[in-house]
């Protein structure tokens, strides 16, 4: 891998809808190591997508602590979504730019 997944043993991707999946199909073929998806649409929790299982917002410190150097990719490209989703995530402690980006 190279860029901003060189070294990362775990790619979490925020966004199981149609964005999302794109995404995952492209890292899946290059072969970044997909972890999960996050998704704020209680339907699609506890699903899985590409193997990978699709988890809630609140449940994301938890599977980040479970590896070494991940990254998240926000991967949702609806109105205001990559603003809810920086809220979100700067408020857990995530840093834009080290670990997470908005890919979409």
């Amino acid at each position: 891998m190279q860029g901003p997944l060189q070294g990362r043993d775990a790619v979490i991707v925020w966004g199981a809808g149609q964005m999302g999946r794109r995404l995952s199909k492209h890292l899946v073929r290059a072969g970044a190591p997909l972890a999960a998806f996050v998704d704020i649409d209680p339907k699609k929790g506890g699903r899985t997508l590409r193997g990978a299982p699709i988890i809630q917002p609140e449940e994301l410190k938890e599977w980040w602590s479970r590896f070494t150097n991940p990254v998240i990719l926000a991967a949702v490209r609806s109105r205001n979504a990559r603003a809810l989703i920086r809220e979100n995530l700067c408020s857990r402690g995530f840093r834009e730019g080290i670990d997470w980006w908005a890919v979409a």
